[in-house]
């Protein structure tokens, strides 16, 4: 997987605010793409899936808001979030693929990573029709769904299964 960040400065913008600009979305995604790069194997656990998922769902709403506010430009964030969908999406495949002793744990998380990956992708079409409203739904739609993630995941680990 290689991942190249591209920044071009016009030449009537002010360079100094947006490389600054630059650098906190280059630091904010560095982790995420770390934690990507690591987690290639194909024997990852449950556990390592949905750790990965909740910080792709949160990288999707912090690209979204970068977009939202004018600080991402649109091909990025189109681009970040079809990558954070595809994510999302093979999460809930691979958790589908293990066998905790309770299906219906297995199925809360399956439940709440599928709910990640559809706001995700949500959130790219508002994106790629430049529709802030929508947008801004989907960001919503990925903070609950992380909420729920969140309360599956705690659950699905709890002692008492």
């Amino acid at each position: 997987m290689v991942a190249a960040f591209i920044f071009m400065i016009s030449s009537n913008c002010n360079e100094r605010k947006m490389a600054g600009s630059a650098i906190r979305l280059t630091r904010a995604f560095l982790p995420l793409l770390l934690l990507a790069l690591t987690s290639c194997s194909s024997s990852e656990t449950a556990e390592q899936q949905i750790k990965l998922a909740s910080s792709t769902a949160q990288a999707a709403v912090m690209v979204t808001d970068a977009w939202l506010s004018g600080a991402a430009p649109p091909r990025y964030a189109s681009s970040a979030l079809q990558s954070f969908t595809e994510t999302l999406a093979d999460a809930g495949r691979q958790v589908q693929l293990a066998s905790p002793s309770d299906p219906a744990r297995r199925e809360a998380v399956s439940t709440a990573l599928g709910r990640l990956s559809s706001a995700a992708k949500r959130a790219q079409t508002a994106v790629d029709a430049e529709q802030h409203a929508q947008a801004g739904q989907a960001q919503r739609e990925l903070r609950a769904a992380q909420s729920d993630l969140a309360t599956a995941y705690r659950q699905y680990f709890s002692p008492d299964r």
